[in-house]
């Protein structure tokens, strides 16, 4: 996705005025070096209202509305997806709905594109938790980074049950890593 695709979702996200922060690939590419990704995944603290305000940022920046799930909730939607007139911009919005999301969002920080990125930290829990092939790909760059507040990561990784994973992925990183 070219710089100029980043910067006019980062342009529409933050014309909504509902708090973001991009997560998956094209935050992990703004961290460690870039890997293909097709889509650009957002979570947002955001409820019914919020939503339609995204919608009403979107749809007339010709996106459609793919796919929403939770729709009728009372707390609104928790998923929705837009989808670029051509077909080729996916933006995947996920409500946050837990302490952990909220927090990934509340600690998001900007790239030169104009999005709010994950941190180091947050991507780490973030791809133990989804522990898919290309996350286990990503927590191989992401796990050599420096200045990892491991405190913080051990925490998140302790409440989400995936602190052995992280123990185990950190001794094959670097041999003299602490485990704790």
């Amino acid at each position: 996705m070219t710089t100029d695709v980043l910067r006019e979702v980062g342009r529409l996200l933050e014309g909504a005025h509902v708090p973001y922060v991009v997560i998956g690939g094209h935050a992990v590419n703004a961290w460690i070096e870039p890997r293909f990704t097709a889509d650009v995944d957002v979570t947002v603290r955001a409820d019914a209202a919020d939503f339609e305000q995204l919608k009403q940022v979107f749809v007339p920046a010709g996106y459609t509305v793919a796919r929403e799930h939770g729709v009728d909730l009372p707390s609104g939607p928790d998923f929705v997806r837009f989808v670029s007139a051509d077909g080729v911009v996916i933006v995947e919005l996920q409500a946050a709905k837990t302490e952990f999301q909220r927090e990934v969002v509340r600690r998001g920080t900007p790239t030169e594109e104009g999005l709010r990125v994950a941190t180091v930290e947050d991507l780490i829990v973030l791809k133990l938790i989804a522990n898919r092939a290309k996350d286990r790909i990503d927590l191989g760059g992401l796990l050599r980074l420096p200045a990892v507040d491991w405190n913080y990561v051990e925490r998140w990784a302790l409440e989400w049950g995936v602190v052995d994973e992280l123990h185990r992925l950190r001794r094959a990183c670097s041999p003299t890593a602490p485990s704790t």
